[in-house]
């Protein structure tokens, strides 16, 4: 054979083969233990979306943009999946979801020393919250205006806040698994005052686009955590992150 013929037969093969794009939508800031953007080290999520971009032999390409920009990039087609829950989403549009991947519990964080009183007592309190997010239990108090929101682009600039002030209006709702990320790192955060009780549990899922590329991925997202979970490799990989 030729060495003209095997550059063309390569010519007409290797498109063929060329890996699908999985195009990702995350945030452009740390959210620890789930998704890491600063330093070497990977959060869970990304660690997860590179096994199963590696085992389907799919190129990811990243997007990181703010919380609300990553759903206006899939509701325009732009993505193909972004970081959700079924449970926090608030529009009216079809997709499709992935099965859980860890379980988020929210709860209250206060600076040192102050007393966190009940959500039905928390009228005329301030609530630090990220951007973007939606919190079911305090929707009914932002939208009566007994509770005020106070927006933040991180957990991190939440909890500096928290440690450099001192008066008791403000309260702060995080993830428990991310107070105790950043408290691991810094002692400071060990000493603010932490709710006994939880504010809120969802499933951290991966959303998306509902279009028959976003089924099809979903479909295999689904079967590769199921395959993950019962050979008890997802429980090592979990464990890195507690």
């Amino acid at each position: 054979m030729s060495r003209a013929v095997v550059f063309l037969l390569l010519f007409l093969i290797v498109p063929l083969v060329r890996a699908e794009t999985l195009r990702v939508a995350l945030y452009d800031t740390d959210y620890p233990p789930y998704h890491l953007v600063s330093g070497k080290q990977k959060g869970l999520v990304d660690e997860l979306l590179e096994r199963f971009a590696e085992q389907y032999k799919l190129k990811t390409d990243y997007i990181l943009v703010p919380e609300v920009r990553s759903q206006h990039l899939l509701d325009e087609g732009k993505v193909d999946v972004r970081l959700e829950s079924e449970q926090w989403y608030r529009g009216g549009n079809q997709y499709y979801w992935s099965d859980s991947i860890a379980v988020v519990e929210d709860i209250l964080v206060m600076p040192r020393g102050c007393h966190i009183p009940a959500i039905d007592e928390l009228g005329g309190y301030v609530l630090m919250a990220r951007f973007g997010y939606t919190y079911p239990q305090f929707e009914a108090l932002f939208a009566s205006g007994k509770l005020h929101r106070e927006d933040f682009y991180s957990e991190l600039d939440m909890l500096k806040a928290l440690v450099d002030i001192q008066q008791n209006q403000r309260v702060a709702v995080i993830a428990k698994n991310t107070l105790q990320w950043y408290a691991s790192k810094n002692n400071a955060f060990k000493k603010l005052t932490v709710s006994d009780y939880s504010v809120g549990k969802a499933p951290m899922q991966l959303q998306f686009a509902y279009n028959e590329k976003g089924k099809r991925i979903s479909e295999q997202f689904n079967e590769f955590m199921k395959n993950l979970k019962s050979s008890g490799e997802f429980a090592k990989i979990e464990s890195n992150y507690h």
